[in-house]
């Protein structure tokens, strides 16, 4: 997979809002995740650019929320979701019903570890 498209399937599955139609596309294809994790696990600049376009495009209208389930202030909340996010995809400790879940607003057991997880720093 290019830059290119790891960035924007990352930032399909992490970032969009629930029920967009690309990421009805997404959710049903755990062939697509599993290679979207690969990709990102063996290639540090694929990892690094998606983390970059996620946080570029942000992570929604509750940033705030989003900081204060994570623990960090909200002007770190979109580098801290998107790092976490993606690392836990690329180690595997996202899965794509974890991510699906995310989605539609239930926080699983494997995502909450993620999110609130420091990871990189971040």
């Amino acid at each position: 997979m290019s830059i290119k498209s790891i960035a924007a399937v990352f930032f399909v599955i992490g970032c969009l809002p629930p029920a967009g139609p690309a990421w009805a596309q997404i959710a049903g294809d755990e062939q697509g995740f599993q290679q979207l994790a690969a990709a990102l696990k063996a290639d540090d600049a694929e990892r690094q650019s998606a983390i970059a376009t996620c946080i570029e495009q942000g992570i929604g209208d509750n940033p705030a929320g989003a900081a204060q389930f994570m623990g960090v202030p909200v002007e770190k909340a979109a580098e801290a979701w998107c790092t976490r996010m993606t690392n836990g995809i690329a180690n595997g400790l996202l899965t794509l019903a974890d991510v699906t879940a995310l989605n539609s607003g239930t926080v699983t057991p494997g995502a909450q570890k993620v999110l609130t997880t420091v990871s990189e720093g971040k």
